[in-house]
């Protein structure tokens, strides 16, 4: 079995970046595709297991960071799965506010499922979450799952993202 996981290289590319490093608004619209990239990776994958079980690790310290951030510490997301009564598609969103284990969020990826929309607002139970990354100094920190999959990507693809994300 394969999981999908979503690359939202509009969203979370150069301009974004750019903008989120100068704590301004992100772009409302950008050309994008009408469906992000997206990598297939095997479920039980050893590497995207660990990448996941790191994130999961970190998320306490991840909230703290997005409910005051420090200086240069901006645009913070996680990942999870839109669709876990389905077919899996793991998809990122900003964070809005955290309370207890629910995190009230914003899609940033255009989704595939039915009844989801970019921009759109969700609910997510901390225990869903599988990554997280947030934006210090211009540079990407966290996305342990974007790590993995750069590799399963055209070398091109994964340049660009290496460069836009500061890695």
């Amino acid at each position: 079995m394969m999981l999908k996981f979503a690359i939202s290289m509009a969203a979370l590319m150069a301009a974004p970046m750019a903008a989120h490093a100068q704590n301004q608004p992100a772009p409302k619209s950008s050309p994008r595709p009408a469906h992000d990239r997206i990598v297939d990776v095997a479920k039980g994958d050893p590497e995207m297991v660990a990448a996941i079980a790191k994130a999961r690790a970190e998320l306490p310290a991840f909230f703290r960071r997005s409910a005051a951030p420090g200086p240069g510490e901006t645009y913070f997301l996680i990942k999870y799965n839109l669709t876990p009564q389905g077919v899996a598609e793991f998809i990122w969103a900003e964070v809005i506010s955290h309370q207890g284990e629910t995190t009230l969020a914003r899609l940033i990826n255009n989704p595939r499922a039915p009844g989801f929309a970019k921009g759109q607002q969700v609910t997510v139970r901390t225990a869903d979450i599988i990554d997280f990354g947030y934006v210090k100094n211009g540079v990407m920190q966290g996305n342990y799952t974007t790590r993995v999959v750069l590799p399963h990507m055209a070398p091109a693809e994964a340049a660009a993202l290496r460069r836009a994300y500061g890695w």
